[in-house]
């Protein structure tokens, strides 16, 4: 039998510094030369991509043609390329940024000489990690190759759709008899899935012949470069792409095959499960889109989800979704109401008597009556949450806590509903013979004896080690003197090597007014902080990480701390989890919307500062799931000695410095130092625009000139973060560097004449102080539409913020003089809204946030647990970045 010859088409565009290596697999291929041709066609690259396809050409012995184009996309350069197809049997799209293992094309050859009817061919395309080359292959649908080479029928198995088109090789005469070619207006992404496709659709039965010794290597680039990586920021991939893509190929399939195979809706709902899922990512993309560009892709995916069967997007089972994206897929598009067949019960507060129930609706609230005894009352907490996709909340969750006195009963719009412990669960539509035995209790019962004794004795092999470590800390905490010490103990912390905040504020509180509370204070022994507050008298300090921390923490009854990450709620690991009420009093007033890192946190109370930031969090139509059960308005421990600072004697007046607060942007963190909360440096903070433009400022000419009239100095103090870089920034002599280590923040607070930051809750801090303020946001776009951990919140800087948005050196310079007139005043506008978000401030937060830990262990009377607590209304998002035309500029020479 003849080999077959394969036609190796590649679109060229800014891919340089990865042709030698993509070149280099090319030319180590062990099929015969002759029968490989590859066609290269330069996009208009304008990085010297062109000229090394030339050279190589040139020189290979491979037959190579380089075709020259004026930029016009990925999908146009391949047409170019399938235009200049002779008559070759397969044709391929290899990208130029990947690269092929040396066997690709013999592998493929070899399965053609047994399987030739194959329709299409894929080979494994497997991740190659730039970053972290051992990380491996972690494709979501890598189980297509896990039983070595096959050729699947896509109508028996339709899970195997394939959606890759480089590791693809297409039969040319099928190609070019169809008059397929590839959509020029599918871009940025889902071009190659929108031609295979249509390509399979031609067959009467589609096959694909999975060629798991067919390796591809996929480069998943360390700088997040490539299209697939930058597509969630295009606006394109949620109109285009929906419009000529998704809807295009499911109208498609409806005309040619008269209904829309499985195989094509699961290939759909694998795509638009990613948008959902990333929506709910830590980092979301999708701040920077237009509302006109959300509601089109509403629009579009509505039309698209009314084509499919809602069984199948119920049920697809290779993208992990969870309950809400699920729901939002298969019930927020339709235009008729829904719930859940029943009430699930969600948490118990034994303490306070309260139990929690949760449930899931789209459309009208459904009409509530809870029934406790007997007697129908009010929850004392309620909330609606809603989920929200691409700016429009699709799926909404009741969260009601009521008491638990009495026999309780729920009805939804006059229905009696069932009360339930488990969280519904996704149905399936297809179950394999394993899944089935599994769900029988006589085959359950049939392989117990020898299945689960087994896995019973290797989890007792491998816990046994660590389990007897455990009990033996724990055996310690309970014994004395530690047991006695350490009872009902509170454990306060900040940073683990650093203090200085609420939770400082208030163990001095606690030291000074309630010593009847068993407080102590944890940070690290090396930490200028522990030689500060001992040098303070302060005895009650446990250094973080020695053995006398773990019995605390063992002890202990509460844990109460101005930081959520994981190093502070999950120090070590016990059996169990930890039993303390966990007690987030914050860093700073939450202004972005933090709900997806805060919604899988378990908080008891949650400290809010301002009215406004209160009702984002607890508030109806909120993101967050946490109701007026946990949230608590209180004020911050730190602010009652920052009112007092301000009020002193020593700082009335205009004030002493001008102080520059830069915060911390998330895209500049290093790798994690283990469960510490520290980080490497990162090199590539010097060369960014965060660094020229606070130099910039902080160097500026007239506002030197401005401090030298006023008597004042200019203070350079940034983000606990941003300390590690201070060594490597080129400050001029006449700043001074202060640091949260070295210098009293409230007290630079207090004493400051302005404060000029750019998104750091320190703004409040200033308002608080009632000192002037602007906020300096030259990368406004780039921070709030999604470079940073936040998403944009309630807080809109133009209409609640409290001075004016500033995006150059020269705006920033110009405000500050404009005030030095009136001897730094804050103007009336900002002073009206910091009123309005704080009310008349006292010094009593402290006294208010101990009373609110104390009420976590207290039962309730029974007339409170039937009164309600009022839930606010959070504001709506400010979704819309506004940029004006200075803030794209540079720092302005003065």
């Amino acid at each position: 039998m003849q080999q077959p010859t394969f036609a190796i088409i590649s679109a060229v565009y800014g891919v340089a510094r990865y042709l030698p290596e993509f070149f280099a697999s090319l030319e180590a291929q062990t099929y015969p030369h002759e029968l490989l041709r590859v066609l290269l066609v330069d996009d208009g690259s304008v990085d010297g991509s062109g000229e090394l396809c030339r050279e190589w050409a040139s020189r290979t012995s491979l037959d190579v043609e380089v075709i020259r184009q004026e930029n016009a996309g990925q999908a146009a350069a391949r047409n170019r390329g399938i235009s200049h197809l002779r008559d070759e049997d397969w044709v391929t799209f290899t990208d130029p940024d990947d690269f092929l293992d040396e066997n690709f094309f013999s592998e493929i050859a070899q399965y053609l000489a047994d399987e030739p009817d194959a329709h299409l061919i894929a080979g494994h395309h497997t991740d190659f990690w730039e970053d972290n080359p051992d990380l491996g292959d972690r494709h979501a649908l890598r189980f297509r190759f896990a039983h070595g080479n096959r050729t699947v029928d896509l109508e028996r198995f339709p899970r195997n759709f394939h959606m890759h088109i480089a590791s693809s090789c297409l039969r040319v005469p099928i190609l070019r008899d169809s008059g397929l070619l590839f959509d020029v207006r599918v871009r940025p992404v889902f071009e190659d899935a929108h031609l295979l496709a249509k390509y399979l659709l031609v067959a009467e039965r589609p096959t694909i012949a999975f060629l798991d010794t067919a390796l591809y290597h996929y480069r998943r680039r360390g700088d997040g470069s490539s299209t697939m990586q930058s597509a969630k920021a295009d606006p394109r991939r949620y109109t285009d792409v929906i419009e000529h893509g998704t809807l295009d190929l499911l109208l498609h399939a409806q005309r040619v095959k008269g209904s829309i195979p499985d195989w094509v809706q699961y290939e759909v709902i694998y795509d638009l499960a990613w948008i959902y899922r990333a929506e709910d990512a830590l980092h979301g993309a999708y701040q920077g889109l237009s509302q006109e560009v959300c509601d089109r892709f509403h629009e579009l995916v509505g039309r698209c989800l009314s084509l499919l069967d809602p069984m199948n997007i119920e049920a697809y089972p290779d993208v992990k979704r969870t309950t809400a994206q699920r729901e939002a897929m298969v019930h927020g598009y339709c235009s008729e109401s829904w719930r859940w067949d029943a009430v699930v019960v969600d948490g118990v507060d034994e303490d306070r008597g309260l139990v929690k129930l949760v449930y899931h609706y789209t459309g009208e609230k459904p009409h509530e009556e809870i029934s406790v005894g007997g007697l129908q009352i009010a929850p004392r907490h309620s909330k609606t949450r809603d989920f929200v996709y691409l700016r429009r909340p699709l799926v909404h969750e009741r969260i009601l806590w009521v008491s638990l006195r009495g026999t309780l009963s729920v009805r939804l719009d006059g229905i009696q509903v069932p009360l339930t412990s488990a969280w519904p669960a996704g149905a399936a539509n297809t179950l394999r013979p394993a899944q089935i035995g599994r769900m029988h209790p006589r085959a359950a019962r049939g392989r117990a004896n020898v299945v689960d004794l087994t896995a019973a004795r290797r989890t007792a092999r491998r816990s046994t080690g660590r389990s007897q470590s455990t009990r033996r800390m724990e055996r310690l905490a309970a014994s004395q003197p530690f047991a006695t010490v350490f009872q009902d103990a509170w454990v306060l912390m900040d940073r683990s090597n650093n203090a200085h905040d609420n939770a400082e504020h208030l163990f001095r509180y606690l030291r000074a007014k309630r010593r009847d509370i068993n407080a102590w204070f944890v940070v690290k022994r090396n930490s200028p902080d522990w030689k500060r507050l001992r040098a303070e008298g302060y005895k009650r300090l446990i250094a973080h990480g020695s053995l006398l921390w773990k019995l605390l923490c063992l002890n202990a009854t509460h844990m109460i701390s101005s930081h959520v990450d994981e190093y502070v709620v999950n120090p070590f690991p016990r059996r169990g989890g930890w039993r303390w009420k966990y007690v987030f009093l914050q860093h700073g007033v939450t202004q972005a919307d933090l709900s997806r890192w805060l919604n899988s946190k378990k908080i008891d109370m949650l400290v809010t500062a301002s009215r406004d930031e209160y009702a984002a969090i607890a508030g109806d139509g909120s993101n967050y799931a946490f109701t007026t059960h946990e949230t608590v308005l209180t004020g911050f421990p730190r602010h009652d000695r920052l009112i007092s600072l301000a009020r002193s004697d020593s700082n009335r007046g205009h004030g002493r410095h001008i102080l520059l607060m830069p915060t911390w942007r998330a895209y500049f963190a290093g790798s994690s130092r283990g469960r510490t909360g520290e980080r490497e440096l990162n090199p590539e903070f010097y060369g960014s625009r965060f660094v020229t433009e606070w130099v910039g400022l902080a160097s500026s000419a007239r506002l030197r000139a401005l401090c030298d009239h006023e008597g004042l100095d200019v203070v350079f103090m940034p983000h606990p973060n941003l300390e590690p870089y201070l060594d490597g920034l080129d400050l001029p002599a006449h700043v001074r560097v202060a640091t949260y280590a070295q210098a009293d923040v409230q007290e630079m607070i207090a004493s400051a004449a302005l404060l000029i930051t750019d998104y750091s809750s320190v703004a409040f801090d200033a308002a608080i102080a009632r000192r002037p303020l602007a906020y300096f946001q030259f990368d406004r776009e780039e921070f709030l539409g999604g470079g940073h951990i936040g998403r944009p919140g309630y807080f809109d800087y133009h209409t609640l913020g409290y001075g004016p948005v500033v995006g150059n050196v020269g705006e920033v310079v110009n405000f500050a003089e404009s005030i030095a007139i009136n001897e730094f005043a804050v103007p009336d506008e900002y002073a009206k809204r910091t009123k309005r978000a704080f009310g008349n401030q006292d010094t009593k937060s402290c006294v208010r946030v101990t009373r609110a830990i104390e009420s976590l262990g207290r039962s309730l009377p029974k007339k409170q647990l039937r009164t309600p607590i009022p839930t606010p209304r959070a504001l709506p998002i400010a979704y819309d970045v506004q940029v004006d035309s200075e803030m794209t500029s540079t720092a302005q020479v003065d």
